[in-house]
């Protein structure tokens, strides 16, 4: 008998997890769900946060029709055109600003002959 006592001593019963263990699961879950909704909401500004260091920006996209488009690029300071399609190659262009700017001026100097030779 002695024997016995000491066998069912030796025994537990496993009684599972307890309300404790619920709520710690449960308050974890509930943390997760309150995060990833806030990461969701906030995505673009956490994005720009994190990727500022970018080096090429896409300025604008503009589809020219039959699955072709057209893109302005950004890199490095440096304006670019960036024409791709379904059936085409692609065509990468630097866009110079100096000509730019010298085609402005070119035209003020016209506008400028225009008003003299009217007054």
């Amino acid at each position: 008998m002695y024997a016995q006592n000491k066998h069912e001593e030796k025994m537990q019963e496993y009684t599972g997890p307890g309300l404790e263990n619920y709520l710690i699961v449960l308050g974890f879950l509930v943390f997760l769900f309150i995060a990833f909704y806030f990461l969701k909401k906030n995505k673009h500004v956490i994005s720009k946060k994190l990727n500022s260091k970018k080096r090429m920006v896409v300025s604008e996209i503009t589809m020219l029709g039959q699955g072709d488009r057209a893109l302005i690029l950004n890199l490095d300071n440096k304006d670019y055109l960036f024409i791709s399609g379904k059936n085409s190659g692609a065509l990468l262009t630097e866009i110079k600003q100096s000509s730019n700017i010298k085609r402005n001026s070119l035209e003020k100097v016209f506008e400028k002959r225009l008003m003299n030779e009217k007054e």
